[in-house]
């Protein structure tokens, strides 16, 4: 089926038409409406009296929740533009050099954020390769901070040569996000994107020795009878595929909701390839919220699904995210941000205090959920993924 003919609200090829709660979910609701999808950003209060003599606290929010993983991006550029995360012409908002962090500024905001109980790296983007001398970045996190794992999140359109590169400068593992072996489908989904390329990244980081793992987000009509053939091409790479529900956020919020495809269905679709009906079983301490299904064959092949609409994991997120301009976002599915950035640059005294309590005031309300089934809730349909580091 092409794709197009799954969009009933399109405008030509991929022109998409217009289309109890807390003090902090309120305000949630109450961004203006004519904001950018980058971010709202917040005046960030005084310091208390004494923040930042002696050790800095571990971070968690008020309802409890322990943050170890950061997700740190570095661009808010992409060189595909997939049909639910970017407008038809691509974003119109974006950084110019002098705003985006430079790789120093990447580091000390990482050197907080370990100081502060983070363990794992992910850069993301946009696109992260599309970063002039991202490699040079990953070998300075790698160096100068105490991250214990740097992952990455690529379309790996430019994998094939920064694969071996990224790897001597320390990066651990990649996630590649591919919804199709099809070519045609691919140019489509992608609005002009290379199949043959994005292969060719895949097996040029499996030969470089990084940990490879494939995000798929499917759509019914579109992509979701390939589920069974992605999972047999990824393990017989050696890779886990993983399987995403799609978020009703930014363009995918403009999309029909039955094009979403939940974790069981999938898991359906994947039949005898996986052990009979059972709980699924998390991965491992501190990593994301995907949950695994293992293989019917005893062979302890794995595959993931991450499953924000059928089963929600908001209230065990251990995520934090950064953006490329170094604005915190607490939660994906809010434009609220504090930048970081504009901290480090008006500093006067130590980066690293002022740093620490622009973190912990931005994450300690954060909100209970993101709340992308509640009609009342539709700040999640303003935000820019692309240009957050999804």
């Amino acid at each position: 089926m092409r794709v197009e003919r799954a969009f009933v609200v399109m405008e030509g090829a991929f022109g998409l038409a217009p289309g109890g709660s807390s003090a902090n979910d309120a305000a949630m609701r109450a961004l203006p409406v004519l904001e950018s999808r980058m971010a709202v950003r917040e005046a960030l209060p005084v310091p208390p009296a004494g923040w930042g003599e002696g050790a800095l606290p571990l971070l968690h929010d008020e309802r409890g929740r322990v943050y170890r993983y950061l997700r740190l991006s570095v661009t808010d550029r992409c060189d595909l533009a997939c049909v639910y995360c970017m407008p038809p012409g691509g974003e119109h908002e974006h950084a110019v050099r002098r705003e985006l962090l430079s790789f120093d500024e990447a580091a000390q905001v990482v050197r907080t954020f370990t100081a502060m109980g983070i363990r794992r790296v992910r850069l993301t983007g946009g696109e992260p390769l599309v970063r002039k001398d991202v490699v040079r970045l990953v070998e300075l996190v790698r160096r100068t901070t105490e991250v214990e794992r740097i992952a990455l999140t690529t379309n790996a359109t430019r994998l094939s040569e920064l694969a071996t590169p990224l790897r001597r400068a320390g990066l651990d593992a990649v996630n590649v996000s591919l919804d199709t072996l099809d070519p045609g489908r691919f140019a489509e989904l992608t609005r002009g994107g290379s199949l043959e390329q994005v292969l060719a990244g895949i097996h040029a980081a499996l030969d470089a020795g990084l940990e490879v793992k494939l995000n798929a987000v499917l759509m019914r009509g579109v992509t979701d009878l390939e589920a069974p053939r992605l999972v047999d091409w990824a393990w017989e790479r050696g890779i886990v595929p993983r399987f995403i529900e799609l978020m009703p956020l930014g363009e995918a919020a403009q999309l029909p909701r039955d094009v979403r495809v939940g974790a069981d269905e999938v898991r359906a679709r994947l039949g005898a390839r996986l052990a009979p009906e059972g709980s699924l079983e998390a991965g491992a301490k501190d990593h994301g919220p995907a949950r695994y299904a293992m293989a019917a064959d005893g062979s302890g092949r794995r595959v993931g699904f991450i499953t924000p609409l059928s089963n929600e994991f908001c209230d065990t997120c251990n995520r934090v995210r950064v953006t490329a301009m170094g604005d915190i976002r607490a939660c994906l599915a809010s434009r609220r941000a504090v930048s970081l950035r504009d901290v480090l640059r008006t500093s006067a005294g130590d980066p690293e205090r002022a740093l620490s309590w622009a973190i912990w005031w931005a994450l300690a309300g954060k909100e209970r959920g993101h709340r992308f089934l509640d009609a009342s809730a539709d700040e999640h349909e303003r935000v820019g993924m692309s240009l957050i580091g999804g």
